[in-house]
């Protein structure tokens, strides 16, 4: 059955690509909007404790630790949480990679890159090489490595910026001094055609630093290049914050219909010992029942008092 209900904002949680070759720094540039989204959510705590909310999960070589302590404008980069993710790089480690660093605090999660899943030892495209049969088919029996992927990155209770590394080409243009001189530009992501768009929003860097954006559903970015600061980090964080907090209404609610089972229990000992027989059946007390379970109890008692006052 479907559900029809209105449209309203609520809370999200980013989902951010930030593509380009080499070079061109993606890693520095999550950091920063990393920063930047923690100092808006946590604006008494200090550096230190900001720092502590962000993790990085590194397939580089342990790369991303060269950032710390690094000064870029105002911000100092800070002691950051950190996995060094060594191969085999298959969905099943990216999961477990990303609920490690959840576990140890970070609220926001650098996938740093997203593209070792695709083209790194035994990432997707290695685990085509190795099956047997038709090329063609092979590549649909690996669908299920997509979707989990996906999940991963969609289904998730922090935010994930991930970077992801583009095939690099070279373009003769005239330089500065205006004499043809090649230039180092990125093309499609290393990973599956389309992931990119699975993403709310997606900072497209040149070898020059400079962001673009290739989506943007906050439409904050559009139109414009910058180089990635913590002020996008903050933009960022008022925009995902500014729907309703689902999660908190339903826990309201909850806490509601609790307290009218308990109002009506009060003094009653038909519906105590109704109540007793739910938390049997349910085997939870009463303060631990969903909203589903408080509901259907709420309609037994509600009929049970309306019985009595006959």
């Amino acid at each position: 059955m479907f559900q029809v209900t209105n449209a309203q904002r609520e809370k999200e949680k980013a989902i951010v690509g930030f593509i380009g070759p080499s070079g061109s720094g993606k890693t520095a540039g999550a950091l920063l909007v990393a920063y930047g989204m923690m100092r808006e959510a946590y604006p008494d705590a200090s550096d230190k404790e900001v720092w502590s909310k962000i993790g990085v999960v590194d397939t580089e070589h342990r790369r991303a630790k060269l950032y710390a302590n690094l000064q870029f404008d105002d911000v100092r980069i800070g002691s950051f949480k950190h996995i060094d993710f060594t191969p085999p790089y298959t969905t099943e480690r990216y999961q477990m990679a990303l609920e490690a660093i959840k576990e140890a605090g970070a609220e926001v999660v650098i996938i740093d890159s997203l593209s070792h899943n695709w083209a790194g030892e035994g990432g997707i495209v290695e685990k085509h090489g190795e099956m047997q049969g038709n090329s063609f088919q092979n590549w649909g029996k690996l669908a299920p490595e997509t979707t989990k992927l996906i999940k991963t990155l969609t289904q998730n209770d922090v935010h994930i910026l991930a970077t992801l590394r583009t095939k690099t080409e070279y373009v003769v243009e005239p330089n500065s001094e205006g004499k043809m001189a090649p230039r180092k530009v990125g093309t499609k992501p290393v990973q599956k055609d389309e992931m990119e768009y699975e993403f709310m929003l997606n900072f497209n860097i040149g070898i020059d630093h400079l962001a673009e954006t290739s989506k943007d559903n906050t439409r904050m970015f559009e139109g414009s290049s910058f180089k990635l600061n913590p002020e996008i980090g903050r933009k960022l964080y008022q925009w995902l914050e500014l729907g309703i907090d689902v999660k908190a209404e339903e826990e309201a609610e909850r806490l509601r219909l609790i307290e009218e089972i308990k109002a009506i229990v009060s003094g009653n000992e038909a519906a105590a010992q109704m109540v007793e027989e739910f938390q049997i059946k349910a085997n939870k007390k009463l303060d631990q029942w969903t909203i589903k379970l408080a509901s259907a109890a709420l309609d037994r008692l509600q009929a049970l008092k309306t019985k009595e006052e006959k």
